[in-house]
């Protein structure tokens, strides 16, 4: 049986993976690391309780066969690499190492699993493309501009607890008071005023749609919900289509819902990335609403269904 370890395990994203391992009944020798604060807590995966560990060099000697790394660029610099190397396949959530190793959205580009290093993509980058493969395979991409409406939850526990905060002294995580407010970056801003996350998302859509001279646009904004991201996607096809056969298109890769309304009070907890209110203004330009639980498909599933991929090789 296999031995799997998650790092990170008593964050946001981490309590969602051991949620979808029990949904996904997943069999395997688990362990579960996260900082000192969560030393010696009990979580449980499908109702089987685990004592977190403190994450140091002891998982080192533990070997484990995969790691699923929910931790931020500063922790998966430090373990990655190293883990990897000594033959556990590590599927890492931070950005860190997107550039230089496979960036896997399985129902997309699922032959790109290859190697000990596999990284988890940006949350709404995850959604955007989930929603333009369809279209990408059969009409092709010209431009491509992705808007984002992005949850709190995305910058972890601690912006999720500057919701409701009013005085900007006391904010643990966000610039800005969120509450009745929106914040129109996520991440440094550079000095040509695109901020980090902007930078993800126009990266990574290139990568996983195999198109580097796809053209991308991207404009990031924090909002004040808890759970989901929401897009406003305007895209232009190289080829003529019909809006119709374009709806038809979208929902061809598995696991995107067309639907009246996407809204995250109907993406929330879902597998599905939801795509409503396609347009079409003339023949090769279009829009759409996307949303996308960024706690699962956006992060947790996502990694889990590239582990599936992987223990159905090895282990099926």
């Amino acid at each position: 049986m296999a031995k799997i370890a998650i790092v990170g395990a008593s964050g946001v994203v981490g309590r969602t993976v051991l949620d979808i391992l029990g949904e996904r009944n997943i069999e395997a020798d688990f362990f579960l690391f996260a900082s000192k604060n969560s030393d010696g807590k009990i979580l449980y995966i499908k109702n089987k309780p685990y004592e977190v560990r403190v994450l140091d060099e002891s998982i080192f000697l533990l070997k484990p066969d995969f790691v699923l790394m929910c931790t931020r660029e500063n922790i998966s610099k430090k373990y990655a690499l190293k883990l990897a190397n000594l033959g556990a396949v590590v599927i890492d959530f931070s950005a860190e190492f997107r550039k230089k190793y496979p960036l896997v959205v399985p129902q997309i580009n699922a032959e790109d699993i290859k190697g000990n290093l596999i990284c988890n993509p940006n949350c709404a980058t995850i959604g955007a493309v989930m929603a333009l493969c369809g279209i990408e395979k059969n009409v092709g991409l010209k431009s491509v501009a992705i808007s984002t409406y992005q949850s709190l939850s995305g910058a972890g526990q601690l912006a999720l607890d500057d919701r409701y905060e009013t005085n900007p002294n006391r904010l643990k995580k966000l610039d800005f008071v969120i509450d009745n407010n929106l914040i129109p970056y996520i991440g440094k801003i550079d000095d040509k005023n695109f901020c980090v996350e902007e930078k993800k998302i126009i990266y990574e859509t290139k990568k996983i749609l195999h198109d580097k001279n796809l053209f991308v646009m991207s404009q990031t904004v924090r909002v004040p919900i808890d759970v989901c991201h929401g897009e406003s996607i305007f895209f232009e096809t190289k080829n003529a289509c019909d809006i119709e056969i374009l709806k038809q298109y979208i929902v061809t890769t598995e696991n995107v819902k067309y639907v009246d309304f996407a809204m995250p009070v109907f993406a929330r907890g879902k597998d599905d990335v939801l795509v409503s209110r396609l347009k079409q203004f003339d023949e090769t330009h279009f829009s759409m609403f996307v949303v996308v639980d960024n706690l699962r498909k956006g992060a947790a599933q996502n990694g889990v269904e590239i582990l599936i991929k992987l223990l159905g090789r090895e282990y099926g």
